[in-house]
């Protein structure tokens, strides 16, 4: 080994170290109770049955559950959902683990003209903070595509980073690589060719080289694109249907009442809920420093989760995980505005506002937000009702049960090997108020008892009409004449804590 590699292997191995214990950090923080019941989120069944059938629906592209399959293949994962759904959160766990670390290398990348301590800050500061973001915490316990899209846009941006430091044909090739694994990720990860195609632009003007680099970026993304999602092309038909389906959803939403309401202001509001207060003062700070340096690379990551932001607003569809591109954007800005607002301060505030001090202000925040999820996660409001209902219902007790109260039932043989049934009677619902105009005309009907979900009721307190006002009044007569004998609110984690109460109609008006 000649004497320049030793050398350059010497420098690389802090990074090594210090990724590799980034990673087991985030890792380990990220598998916390994650074994909850396969069916308490409602899209996972839905995952597992298609690993356990090989019957893909592409309702989204196939790295997630592409990779899934690997992974329980190679465990010999047998064919129970329970055991499947885990392999599925593990795998989410392993993307939000690679999101943090691409940022934080990114960090550390864009820092080549920093002094050396700040170089190393910017690593670590936008590692942890990303890894302690309650957001990412959350998505990286479900089987769901959010967290390898996180993933993704990290790959992305960082062999774009890669690429425009020194452009060439390779990292051309990287870069679409990169942007194939996002669109591979979810459709919406389409967006990211935005940046990528700005970033060749930019780097064409430095390096003219024809459309050489431009073919290579292209065959990285469809060598990428074809490897990950081949079971695509021999389904073409059903595909076409998925997309299809898709992309209405995107442009009408989820039920007809929905179409036509594009969500300006409830992405603000996902905004302030998946960020801090110092985060935003460091993403200014951070825009200001962007400003003074004028980089076009700088110039994209700042305008990218504004941008991204927007997007999303014109869309009929609301959901904070489709935010996470976004939120790993601002807390990677925040990052480096912990390190860069020294020098944008007097002499004086500079030497009070250290990076590192601002960054332990900055994830003793992210802790105060982690918390409640920590904790959320770490108890299950189902179990608890479960046990209750075995040790206060009698025996012979009939009980009406909505669907997000998930009582367990005789059809769903595959749940039973999670929760064994009751030895009372569970009558399942979508609604309580489907079996009755009152509460007492259930209990006329033999009905003791009902357990209802704040998932379930809710929509009737939220988008009353006409058409529902019958309803609601059931839900309103139950609440005001009756005292339940058990409940929990609904609250963060609200896959496992949807809301449940559990009402006695016999002793009722």
């Amino acid at each position: 080994m000649s004497t320049r590699a030793a050398e350059w292997l010497r420098g690389l191995l802090p990074l090594a170290l210090s990724g590799a214990l980034l990673c087991a950090a985030t890792l380990w923080l990220d598998t916390r109770q994650n074994g909850f019941p396969f069916f308490y989120h409602p899209d996972e069944p839905d995952k597992v049955d298609q690993l356990i059938t090989g019957k893909w629906n592409f309702h989204h592209p196939l790295l997630m559950l592409g990779t899934a399959e690997t992974v329980r293949r190679a465990l010999g994962t047998p064919d129970r959902e329970q055991a499947l759904v885990v392999v599925g959160r593990w795998c989410s766990a392993v993307f939000a683990t690679g999101g943090v670390m691409a940022f934080a290398l990114l960090a550390w990348g864009v820092g080549t003209k920093r002094a050396k301590g700040e170089r190393w800050a910017a690593f670590w500061i936008v590692g942890l903070l990303l890894a302690t973001q309650h957001q990412v915490f959350e998505l990286a316990h479900y089987f769901k595509e959010d967290t390898a899209l996180f993933f993704a846009a990290g790959a992305v941006f960082l062999t774009l980073h890669i690429y425009h430091r020194r452009p060439g044909w390779n990292r051309a090739a990287l870069a679409g690589a990169a942007c194939g694994l996002c669109v591979s990720a979810k459709y919406l990860g389409a967006v990211l060719l935005v940046p990528a195609a700005v970033i060749m632009v930019a780097g064409q003007r430095r390096k003219p080289a024809g459309g050489a680099q431009w073919v290579w970026f292209a065959a990285g993304f469809v060598a990428v694109i074809a490897a990950v999602n081949f079971p695509l092309f021999a389904r073409l038909a059903v595909f076409t249907h998925s997309f299809g389906r898709e992309t209405d959803l995107v442009a009408h939403g989820e039920s007809a009442n929905m179409s036509g309401q594009v969500a300006f202001f409830e992405y603000l509001n996902i905004f302030l809920r998946n960020t801090t207060p110092v985060v935003w003062a460091l993403v200014i700070a951070e825009l200001i420093a962007i400003r003074r340096r004028g980089d076009v690379f700088d110039w994209t990551m700042a305008i990218f989760p504004f941008a991204f932001m927007l997007l999303l607003s014109c869309s009929t569809k609301t959901n904070d995980r489709y935010f996470l591109p976004a939120t790993a954007g601002f807390y990677y800005l925040a990052g480096l505005g912990a390190v860069d607002l020294p020098g944008l301060l007097t002499e004086r505030w500079a030497g009070l506002c250290r990076p590192w001090l601002v960054a332990a202000v900055a994830l003793m925040v992210n802790g105060i937000y982690l918390e409640p999820y920590v904790v959320a996660f770490a108890h299950d409001d189902r179990s608890e009702m479960l046990a209750w209902i075995r040790a206060n219902v009698p025996a012979d007790a009939v009980i009406a049960a909505e669907n997000r109260a998930d009582l367990p039932v005789p059809r769903r043989k595959e749940r039973l090997a999670v929760q064994p049934l009751l030895t009372q009677h569970v009558i399942e619902t979508k609604y309580a108020a489907d079996l009755g105009a009152t509460p007492a005309a259930l209990a006329a009907e033999g009905i003791s008892y009902v357990v209802v979900s704040q998932d379930d009721y809710g929509t009737f307190f939220r988008k009353a009409s006409k058409k529902d006002t019958p309803k609601k009044e059931f839900y309103d007569v139950l609440f005001r004449d009756y005292q339940p004998l058990w409940q929990r609110e609904r609250g963060t984690g609200i896959y496992l804590h949807p809301g449940l109460r559990v009402y006695r109609l016999k002793s009722g008006a």
